[in-house]
């Protein structure tokens, strides 16, 4: 599936970014813009995502990370993500505080599944599932 590069919401307007919607566990009516970003390993997601979808990260474990000059706590858990109509159970690193208005798309809980196109001179990217054997 193609999706056309678009400005990332909250960084006022400027260059368009590679970016995907993701439905996060059954939260259909709200799907998440996220960032394809190669040099994450994980995915991350705001920690409210959690909340709203029932993950329970009450044992899970965390870490501190640095995220784009913040350093953050992120409780590691799993989420059931759709992404171009395939649904997957993908690692996700649920982070607070998260003050983007983006999560994240990483190596281990997005690139591992998908394999990307991207061709940011005309500004798209295509995804398509990497066959399961």
């Amino acid at each position: 599936m193609r999706f056309e590069f678009l400005e990332l919401p909250g960084e006022g307007p400027g260059l368009a970014r590679p970016v995907v919607p993701v439905q996060v566990e059954d939260l259909e009516e709200a799907p998440q813009l996220c960032l394809v970003d190669s040099g994450s390993i994980a995915n991350r997601f705001g920690a409210w995502l959690a909340e709203a979808t029932g993950i329970d990260l009450e044992a899970a474990p965390e870490t501190t990370l640095h995220v784009g000059g913040l350093t953050t706590t992120a409780r590691h858990g799993r989420a059931d993500l759709t992404i171009a109509g395939v649904r997957y159970d993908a690692p996700v690193s649920f982070c607070d505080p998260w003050p983007f208005a983006f999560n994240l798309l990483g190596q281990e809980g997005f690139l591992r599944f998908f394999r990307v196109t991207l061709c940011a001179a005309e500004s798209w990217l295509e995804v398509e599932a990497e066959s399961r054997s």
